[in-house]
């Protein structure tokens, strides 16, 4: 099984769901908001439930808002063309891109698997 978290996959990816940014962006306000509503709500499991459903709602979504943002071949912020990153050494644009694609596979993991399991664990 080869799996390849490197940034010409999330350039790759990027490219195909940049037209989906606003989509990310509003369903990651979505999951924020049902994180707040849960803890307002009286009942214990129904707040470890919908806290358990709104971590991946909330999180997944804006690791892929920020794929597109930053790895966008042409409007990404962390690409050789950027304003910032594009004024620094080859070598750290390099270790720039690899860090933050490792960071998003590590969000998006923590928050679509590691946020479920661990509110519905706990007591």
């Amino acid at each position: 099984m080869n799996i390849d978290m490197s940034p010409s996959f999330f350039t790759r990816l990027a490219a195909q769901m940049f037209p989906h940014r606003w989509w990310f962006l509003g369903i990651s306000v979505v999951g924020m908001a049902l994180l707040l509503v849960s803890f307002s709500i009286g009942s214990e499991r129904v707040v470890t439930v919908v806290g358990a459903l709104a971590g991946p709602i909330a999180f997944a979504p804006w690791a892929l808002l920020c794929v597109c943002v930053w790895f966008h071949p042409e409007r990404g912020n962390l690409q050789s063309n950027s304003k910032i990153v594009g004024r620094l050494p080859n070598a750290v644009q390099v270790g720039i891109r690899w860090y933050a694609s490792l960071f998003l596979a590590v969000f998006f993991l923590v928050g679509a698997v590691g946020w479920p399991a661990i509110s519905l664990a706990m007591p």
